[in-house]
Formats: C-alpha cells, sequence, structure tokens
C-alpha cells in the first residue's frame, strides 16, 4: 500500500509519517501540490495526506482530480490540520468525501471508530425543534453531542431526525451519558429515507 504525503512542513511530516508507517504504509513524499497532481497518475496512491491550511485552495482540485478516477479507484484523500476547518470548508471536505487524518490515524486511538458528520434535530417542547451538530457511529447506534442538548426533560426522546448529507432518518432514543462524559443518543425504532 502507498500513501502520498503532500507537505513543505516538517512538523507535519514528522508527525504523520510514522503513524502511516505503523499501518504499513510505502511513502511518497512531495513538497509541492502542483507536482504531486502532475505524477498521481503514476503514483497510484491509496491514501494522500495533505493540509488544507498549507494548501488553502489546491486541497479541493486534487480531491476532484482523485475522485475522476485518475490516481486510482479507490483513494482515500485525508486533511491534517491542528486547526479545525471554517464551517464552509469542513462541509466541502465532507461533500468530497475527505475524512480528517486524526481522527482516523490518531495513535491514541485504541481502535479508530467510524462515525458520520450529521445534523440533528430534536422535537422539543412546545413542537419547537432544535438542531445540533453532531457525530453518528453507526457501530454503537449512538449520536455523539459535545455537549447535552438543551431543554431535554426526559431521558427518551421521540422525535429525532439524522440528515447526513444524503438521506434523512427518523427515530426515537435513549439519551445517556458515555463512558467518556459526553452525552450519547442510542438510536431505537430507526427508520432511514433518501431525499
Amino acid at each position: 500500500m502507498k500513501a502520498l504525503v503532500i507537505s513543505d512542513r516538517e512538523e507535519i511530516i514528522n508527525h504523520v509519517t510514522p503513524l502511516l508507517k505503523e499501518k504499513g504504509f510505502d511513502l511518497i513524499h512531495y513538497r509541492w501540490i502542483i507536482k504531486a497532481l502532475d505524477n498521481i497518475e503514476e503514483i497510484q496512491p491509496d491514501v494522500i495526506v495533505l493540509s488544507a491550511m498549507e494548501y488553502p485552495r489546491h486541497w479541493k482540485t486534487l480531491a476532484g482530480f482523485v475522485q475522476s478516477g485518475i490516481g486510482g479507484n479507490d483513494v482515500k484523500l485525508y486533511l491534517y490540520d491542528k486547526e479545525p476547518l471554517s464551517a464552509e470548508d469542513a462541509k466541502k471536505a465532507y461533500d468530497l468525501g475527505i475524512l480528517s487524518f486524526e481522527e482516523n490515524f490518531n495513535q491514541n486511538e485504541k481502535t479508530p471508530a467510524a462515525f458520520v458528520n450529521v445534523e440533528v434535530a430534536l422535537n422539543e417542547t412546545l413542537s419547537r425543534f432544535k438542531f445540533y451538530d453532531a457525530k453518528y457511529y453507526p457501530e454503537t447506534n449512538c449520536i455523539l453531542f459535545n455537549t447535552a442538548p438543551e431543554n431535554v426533560e426526559n431521558k427518551f426522546i421521540k422525535y429525532i431526525s439524522m440528515y447526513d448529507g444524503n438521506k434523512v432518518s427518523s427515530f426515537s432514543g435513549e439519551l445517556k451519558m458515555n463512558d467518556d462524559d459526553n452525552f450519547c443518543i442510542y438510536v431505537k425504532d430507526y427508520y432511514e429515507k433518501e431525499i
């Protein structure tokens, strides 16, 4: 397996390289994104890692180029950044199927859990809806919130809707605190609809 790391910053290279080697990747390093774009068809990487902060305009171009099939059919693209992306860039990354390097390769995690960024609407009292950004973990059927949803009086929530960018899901769920002191809604009575 080949990993293409595109960066001119030593701190990124020094952090990313050992984690990729630990996962069994052979590394190819480019300092210039245009040169990497030029050679991607010959490289045929399995994984590409770059920084959106370092290449603020070109990472989206690279993603489109890779998704066209040039450079391989199943290339995973990861962004490595210490600072969070802007809301607009985070949405673009999600829409392009780009993953976070830290969330998928962090050496402190026992096994990286797969999740989907979602928007959640909770039906609160007096039929008002409150919207939250959250992470949905399909393996555990848990929607993880950074903070407790406001005004949730019961531990059981009857009407919940979730949008993952492709489909809307509706269900009921139980609000519980997990082992990491985060709030999770555990999904019950799941229904899914493409939109």
